[in-house]
């Protein structure tokens, strides 16, 4: 005979079943976090929240970033260049003696003797007059420039392409200069006269001037012994003529004292 009670203990028995494995699965969460980090098994994983502050997200270890390697900057080939191409340099003009001449002090032969050239004797030109007769040299053996006449000499250049110049005419500090310089003027003539110095060995006096000739302004030189000179100088040109004087002797000239031309 079937036990009635069966089918009501079945039922219940697994109903019961089915609560216990239902409460073993489902725990009860906590209501608040633990105090302390302590109170977490060490056997539990807590996942950071997205909003979790820096006190509670755990800090990994930092991973050491390589440090960027130094940029190597290229020394920058250089770019090729043309060798430039070389400039001659311009000759030396020379003047080779064509007999024996005399060098001097200016460029005209009122001025005294200042060196010589014998024939083949050669000289580097340094520039030339206004009129090209004469040019300003330095003998081969000598550190000092003087004049000689371009007529004299063969130069490796052509005379158009040396300078005109006008260089100091060179004194001597134990020749003093003249005194009591006056000139007075008569028509076209003026005559300049001066002290006589005091007496040496060649003493004598040179008168270098602008004076006019036809139109135009001329440079003149103009040597004497005497203590006063008359140079024909019409007022016919439109730039006014001037001079200065010097003394000389044997030693050489002195400085120039300006003459006050009428």
């Amino acid at each position: 005979m079937e036990n009635p009670l069966r089918h009501v203990l079945i039922p219940l028995t697994l109903a019961v079943t089915l609560s216990a494995c239902a409460q073993s699965q489902v725990q009860p969460s906590p209501t608040t976090l633990p105090s302390s980090p302590t109170s977490v098994p060490s056997t539990e994983i807590i996942a950071p929240s997205a909003t979790a502050s820096s006190t509670t997200e755990p800090s990994a270890t930092p991973t050491a970033s390589p440090s960027p390697s130094p940029t190597i900057t290229e020394t920058p080939t250089p770019e090729y260049s043309p060798t430039p191409s070389a400039t001659a340099t311009p000759e030396a003009a020379i003047a080779t003696a064509l007999g024996s001449i005399n060098c001097r002090y200016g460029p005209d032969k009122q001025y005294l003797y200042a060196w010589g050239l014998s024939e083949g004797d050669t000289a580097e030109v340094k520039g030339k007059n206004a009129t090209g007769a004469w040019l300003w040299v330095t003998p081969h053996d000598t550190i000092w420039n003087c004049w000689i006449t371009a007529s004299a000499v063969e130069l490796n250049v052509e005379i158009d392409s040396i300078l005109v110049i006008y260089p100091t005419l060179l004194t001597h500090p134990e020749v003093a200069p003249p005194s009591g310089v006056h000139a007075q003027r008569n028509g076209d003539k003026v005559t300049v006269s001066w002290n006589p110095a005091p007496p040496a060995i060649d003493l004598g006096y040179l008168i270098e001037a602008r004076i006019c000739l036809g139109a135009y302004v001329w440079d003149m030189v103009f040597s004497t012994t005497n203590t006063a000179y008359t140079i024909t100088d019409p007022k016919s040109c439109t730039t006014a003529s001037y001079g200065t004087l010097r003394v000389f002797n044997k030693l050489g000239y002195s400085t120039a004292v300006t003459i006050p031309w009428p």
